[in-house]
């Protein structure tokens, strides 16, 4: 028998944070309001949804992210542990943007993504709109 190989999915793209594991048609997904929090809380949350389906990272086949737009600093940290999980595992990073609905709708929506390729290959942001890049302030000593 084939070992099972699952699906990780990873919404980082507002306060509300949503991360999903399928196998087959069995699907787990976790929401939770993370506000600033993102980056302590979402590698402890996927480490506990892993071990609660006794799954180790290494049976992943994809990791599903969504790509924006969205806050910034989420889209980097969602986008930022997606890239680790391929890179360490030599896997495909396959993103979407601009899904629709809940969390828990746009999470369901990544895990149906199909990858197109079984190496790695970084995934990469979209924000929406070019980035706002301000002069500094000068200086003003008393």
């Amino acid at each position: 028998m084939a070992e099972q190989k699952y699906i990780l999915a990873i919404d980082t793209i507002e306060a509300n944070t949503g991360i999903g594991l399928i196998r087959e048609s069995k699907t787990k997904i976790v929401t939770w309001v993370s506000e600033r929090n993102q980056s302590k809380e979402l590698l402890p949350r996927i480490d506990r949804l892993l071990r609660a389906a006794k799954v180790k990272p290494e049976r992943l086949k994809w990791v599903a992210v969504n790509l924006g737009p969205g806050s910034f600093t989420g889209l980097r940290i969602g986008l930022s542990i997606a890239n680790a999980f391929g890179y360490a595992l030599k896997i495909p990073v396959v993103g979407k943007s601009n899904l629709t609905g809940t969390v828990k709708e746009r999470v369901k929506q990544l895990l149906t993504l199909k990858s197109k390729t079984t190496k790695f290959k970084p995934a990469l942001p979209a924000y929406g709109r070019p980035p706002r890049i301000t002069k500094p302030k000068p200086k003003t000593y008393c």
